[in-house]
């Protein structure tokens, strides 16, 4: 008989190792600017929507940033101006979601690398560079290793699924390097590019072997490694295979010998990419966008237990009628759900198109169509 009564860690658990428990898992983002209308609308203000829709994950971040000083150029109400300790300079529309607006990068040539790569030792600056406040936020002192782990061990009591999200290879390198210029030398300089996705990789295993020590061992590790666009990768396989495949199989390696399961966000169409992820050691695959052309159902036929999915659900049906999201909701569960392997999340950070009401509509939804028969 299975346990009438499950916390989220086993749930989660029990998922990727493609049993049903009571249900399917559920996780969620949202952006800055969902948050305020929600609030408006009557969204709890002194609550934890995690806590509130009753999410199955926790979130630390591991900054495997070059450690470089943050300083504030320029700021007026509407945008800020900052150089980032990840080696570039952005501006930010303030309350507003959307991508920064990069407008400098720190390494330009290997020169500059080989000047600034020690900064991504493990124990540069002496804090820790794992930490419950995201490295997507600047100006942020970081706690000391003790501190983390005190603070790891209380989380842990919350009985829900650690994920311990950082920067891919290819998403650290091209924060230091610039976008055009990663992906033009991946095909005219691959070394320079792979030894960057290298060191990115050393530090990563680093500070999980550091943090170990220290008791702080996270159940999953979440890659946020974007390598694709709506109508394809961003680079050809052969390029992925010569570059980046070797980093995300080494670390593939490392978290399976230590019982860390391995997700890895990418947005776009990276379906040729798939079977190489699979190789790499990758076990779950987010948030699977459905104008990409991504559909769990036909994933899930073609994958089986190669692989477990956590998206799908379509933001564009989220602010549709609700006839047109509960058959959203129904068809891709009613497939996706079998055998375990599934967990919920929209298929991009939910957007505030979509109004407070319905979003709870469609938790009710998930809670309806994403429960399993108990045996």
């Amino acid at each position: 008989m299975m346990k009438m009564t499950m916390n989220s860690r086993e749930r989660i658990r029990m998922l990727l190792s493609f049993k049903e428990p009571d249900r399917i898992g559920l996780a969620d983002a949202f952006w800055e600017d969902t948050l305020g209308r929600w609030r408006e609308e009557g969204s709890p203000a002194d609550v934890d929507l995690r806590d509130y829709f009753g999410f199955d994950f926790d979130s630390l971040f591991l900054d495997a940033s070059l450690r470089l000083p943050e300083k504030l150029l320029e700021e007026t109400e509407e945008y800020t101006i900052r150089e980032d300790k990840h080696g570039f300079t952005a501006k930010q529309w303030k309350g507003r979601a959307g991508a920064l607006g990069y407008l400098d990068h720190r390494i330009k040539t290997r020169e500059d690398w080989e000047r600034l790569r020690h900064r991504l030792d493990v124990d540069f600056s002496g804090t820790s560079r794992i930490h419950h406040v995201s490295y997507f936020e600047p100006f942020v002192a970081y706690p000391s290793w003790e501190e983390m782990a005190d603070y790891f061990q209380r989380l842990r009591q919350r009985e829900r699924f650690i994920l311990l999200h950082v920067y891919g290879p290819f998403e650290a390198t091209w924060r230091k390097h610039g976008f055009e210029a990663t992906l033009m030398d991946m095909a005219a300089d691959p070394g320079f590019i792979a030894d960057m996705a290298r060191a990115h990789v050393d530090l990563i295993i680093g500070t999980l072997d550091k943090a170990r020590g220290y008791g702080i061992e996270p159940d999953g590790l979440f890659l946020i490694e974007d390598l694709g666009m709506t109508t394809g990768p961003l680079f050809s396989p052969r390029t992925y295979e010569q570059v980046l495949f070797p980093e995300h199989r080494r670390l593939g390696d490392y978290l399976r010998s230590h019982g860390i399961y391995y997700f890895i966000h990418s947005d776009g169409d990276i379906r040729t990419l798939i079977p190489r992820l699979i190789e790499a050691g990758i076990q779950v695959l987010q948030p699977l966008e459905t104008k990409a052309g991504l559909d769990v159902r036909e994933l899930k036929r073609e994958y089986g237990r190669d692989l477990a999915f956590m998206g799908n659900i379509s933001v564009r049906k989220m602010s549709a009628s609700r006839a047109e999201l509960e058959a959203e909701i129904r068809s891709k569960l009613e497939i996706a759900k079998r055998g375990g392997g599934y967990i919920y999340h929209s298929d991009h950070s939910v957007p505030p198109t979509v109004s407070f009401a319905d979003y709870v509509y469609l938790m009710e939804l998930l809670h309806k169509y994403g429960r399993y028969t108990a045996s």
